[in-house]
């Protein structure tokens, strides 16, 4: 029998979240325009945490938000760890 070894990230697919600062919101469509800490964008799915304001920083699995983090943590920013949902 083999042994499951814990990784970091999601058990299926082994990605992690990403903190990603939205840019842009289309609302009628439940995404938002992101960009992560080395600039790359991509449209990200809000409907989990919506509502999102512009320069909001959200937690970002396979192109959905699943939480934010959390100012009262004393994140600024990208890079920071606090995370609430």
């Amino acid at each position: 029998m083999s042994e499951c070894l814990a990784a970091p990230g999601c058990i299926t697919c082994g990605d992690e979240a990403l903190p990603m600062t939205v840019l842009d919101i289309d609302r009628e469509h439940d995404l938002a325009l992101c960009s992560d800490a080395a600039g790359q964008r991509s449209s990200v799915e809000i409907a989990l945490v919506d509502p999102v304001v512009l320069g909001e920083v959200l937690l970002v699995h396979a192109g959905t938000a699943l939480g934010r983090f959390a100012e009262s943590a004393g994140v600024s920013g990208i890079g920071g760890e606090g995370v609430r949902a």
